[in-house]
Parts: C-alpha cells; structure tokens; sequence
C-alpha cells in the first residue's frame, strides 16, 4: 500500500524553513491541514508577536486571505489590471518555496518514494530532512543549483480552488490587506516589499 502525505512549509528568502508541518495524506485540502497546524494556532492567538512590524505570508489560493495570511486574487475574469499584476507578483515571490521544496527534494531524493514500513514514522521523517536540509544551508552546502533541478522534477503541484469558510472579519481584513498591498504596489513600481 502506498501513501502520500503532505509537507506544508513556510520559507524565508534565503530557502530556510521557518515552519514545517507534516502528516497529512494528500487527499486533505491544503487549507484545512493549514487550519489544523501549530504555525496557525499560534499565529491567531497573537499575530504581533509573529508579525510586529506588519510582514504577512504569502500562500496560493488554497488558503484563506486573512490580515497576516496574503493570497493571491480568484480569477473569474473579472480581474483589474492592477490585480492581475499583483497576483503575477504574489506567484513570482511565491517560487521562493517552490525553490525551498525542490532543494530539499532535491537533497533527499528518498523523500519521493520513502519506503518505510511505519506509517507513523514517515511524518518525523519528513520533518527530520527538513531540518537538516537549514543545517545545510546554515553550512554553506555549495549544491544547491543541482539539488533544485532534481528537486523540480520531483514536485508535483496539485492546486486546487476551494472557498474556505472563515471568520467574515478576519476575511474583510485579508481582502483590506491585499488591496492595500496591491495599490501600494502599483505605486512603487512593481516591487512586492
């Protein structure tokens, strides 16, 4: 019998995980295994503490748009420019963890195919590579180039579109936020801050 199971992360610009999740089968929806990790739990408890001079993730649309959780706009083809600009910003920046996970892929190519005969190991497996895969970035691993092209033909994006019911509030917020980010946007030129 085979599983898949989920990795969700998130990464700073230099390809480190900041958060790791894992143990989820893959048939769970992005959003809802995001709903259900620490990372989130604690964010919502107090979100100044992880974000006090007002930073915020980005994700895909899987996810829910909240004041500290940015997603990128649903297209429906009704898209303003300046929105459809901010969405190609949002997925430019975005391939930082797309770069992440190839790396780390890249790096333990066992993670495709773990063949392992306790399920329950896999997840602390999975999370084991991803610390050392920071150790070796802390260490200066000189591979990273190759590591990420074996890495991209390991990954296998499985996007999906659902509408997330989440607080009203904490939406309007998200959407305030993102309007916000994309009018800011297309003043300063086209550079995500």
């Amino acid at each position: 019998m085979q599983y898949a199971i989920t990795l969700q992360a998130i990464c700073d610009a230099s390809l480190k995980f900041i958060d790791s999740y894992s143990g989820y089968p893959s048939s769970v929806h992005d959003a809802r295994i995001f709903r259900n990790s620490d990372i989130y739990y604690s964010i919502r408890q107090n979100p100044e503490k992880y974000f006090p001079r007002g930073e915020f993730i980005l994700t895909d649309k899987a996810y829910p748009t909240l004041k500290w959780c940015i997603t990128p706009y649903i297209n429906r083809g009704n898209l303003t420019r300046q929105q459809e600009n901010f969405n190609t910003l949002v997925s430019q920046t975005r391939q930082t963890i797309e770069r992440a996970f190839a790396l780390l892929f890249g790096r333990f190519r066992r993670l495709k195919y773990l063949d392992m005969n306790r399920v329950d190991l896999i997840s602390k497996t999975i999370l084991a590579c991803c610390v050392l895969h920071n150790i070796c970035l802390d260490f200066g691993d000189d591979l990273i180039r190759e590591y990420v092209q074996e890495g991209m033909e390991a990954i296998v994006e499985n996007q999906q579109e659902q509408i997330i019911n989440e607080n009203e509030n904490e939406k309007r917020l998200g959407n305030e936020r993102r309007d916000a980010l994309c009018r800011a946007l297309n003043r300063n030129g086209d550079r995500l801050m």
